[in-house]
C-alpha cells in the first residue's frame, strides 16, 4: 500500500459521538481535503487568469487574435 498516514487531534466528547455513529470517518476526511483541494485550485487559477486579465492592454481585439491563431491550426 503506498498510502501516507494523517492523523488528527479530536476532542473527546467528539470522539465519542464518531464511534456511535456508522459513518467511514477516513472516507469522509478523504472527500472533504478532496473537495478543499479542488476549491483552492480553482481559487488559484482564478487568480492566475485576474493576472493576465491585469495585463491585457486596453484596445487588445479578441476576435482578430482568435481569428489569427485558427490560422495556423
Amino acid at each position: 500500500m503506498s498510502d501516507d498516514l494523517v492523523t488528527i487531534r479530536v476532542p473527546k466528547k467528539l470522539k465519542k459521538q464518531m464511534k456511535n455513529s456508522n459513518v467511514n470517518w477516513s472516507q469522509e476526511l478523504r472527500g472533504a481535503i478532496e473537495r478543499r483541494l479542488v476549491v483552492d485550485d480553482r481559487k488559484r487559477a482564478i487568480s492566475e487568469l485576474d493576472s493576465i486579465l491585469v495585463s491585457i492592454k486596453p484596445g487588445f481585439d479578441s476576435t482578430r487574435a482568435i481569428k489569427e491563431s485558427r490560422r495556423y491550426d
